[in-house]
């Protein structure tokens, strides 16, 4: 990481030697993809990020069995797919590595491929649920053609109940909040939500600012560990995306500025 970093910044040094002091499109997307370095080793390599999730889904089993009971509504569990119950990290390493954005084209070659694993603890939760009187429901943002494959990934892991009444793909709209309802439209009570994305738990933070996904946060702090339960995710997500107005439009080039603009740093003093 330190010789990558290194030579980045040479060659950056060389670029404003010659008159050129910014990065070229290609250059910028690779030092994006370079920041991303250090989350994906902390993914795949660290023991906290393991017991983080085994937390989360210890806490997700309490949460369910603690909660009440309503006459003639069975309980449901409604949870996201990617980085909370399968783990997509290869293909964030393979971005990191190639100096790729995400597509849908790549991210679509990917899925198919059928290679994510299991996150810590969730093949255990999601079992327990489907055999204590519950239904877990798979709600993903994935899109629709990638259906079969994601099925068949998900049946190789061990996980129970997966079908095309419980996995529910994007039909075009990212906002979950109509599947949600749909759920509870059909006679469950749902009683927890499982995610790595504060969209995973309703739609009111849906394409916001950070101020305003923080503010959603502390207004429903009570509801996280009981009725929320949060997986970390430092690859992605909408809290990156939360940093500027349209920051998926953005260039590379200004991408990296808005990450650099949002650090709160120590002056020295």
């Amino acid at each position: 990481m330190k010789k990558t970093t290194l030579l980045a910044a040479s060659g950056l040094m060389a670029l404003a030697l010659t008159g050129c002091a910014q990065p070229s499109k290609q250059q910028a997307q690779q030092q994006l993809g370079q920041q991303s370095v250090l989350a994906v080793n902390w993914f795949q390599q660290s023991g906290e990020y393991q017991a983080l999730s085994w937390q989360a889904f210890n806490s997700a089993r309490m949460a369910f069995d603690q909660a009440p009971s309503l006459a003639g509504k069975p309980k449901a569990v409604i949870v996201d797919l990617d980085e909370t119950m399968i783990d997509n990290s290869a293909y964030s390493a393979w971005q990191a590595k190639n100096g790729q954005p995400f597509s849908g084209k790549t991210w679509s070659a990917w899925t198919q491929a059928r290679q994510a694993t299991a996150v810590p603890g969730a093949v255990e939760f999601a079992n327990y649920v489907n055999s204590h009187g519950g239904t877990m429901f798979y709600i993903s943002n994935r899109d629709q053609k990638d259906f079969a494959a994601t099925v068949e990934n998900l049946n190789k892991l061990g996980f129970s109940g997966v079908s095309e009444k419980t996995v529910r793909l994007s039909t075009g709209n990212s906002n979950k909040q109509e599947r949600f309802d749909a759920v509870k439209n059909a006679g469950y009570n749902v009683v927890l939500y499982v995610g790595d994305n504060l969209n995973d738990f309703g739609g009111s933070t849906w394409h916001q600012g950070n101020a305003q996904r923080q503010q959603f946060v502390s207004l429903n702090h009570q509801r996280f560990g009981t009725q929320f339960i949060v997986l970390p995710n430092p690859l992605y997500g909408d809290w990156e995306s939360g940093m500027a107005e349209n920051y998926n439009k953005l260039t590379p080039e200004q991408q990296l500025q808005v990450r650099e603009a949002r650090m709160k740093a120590w002056n020295g003093k």
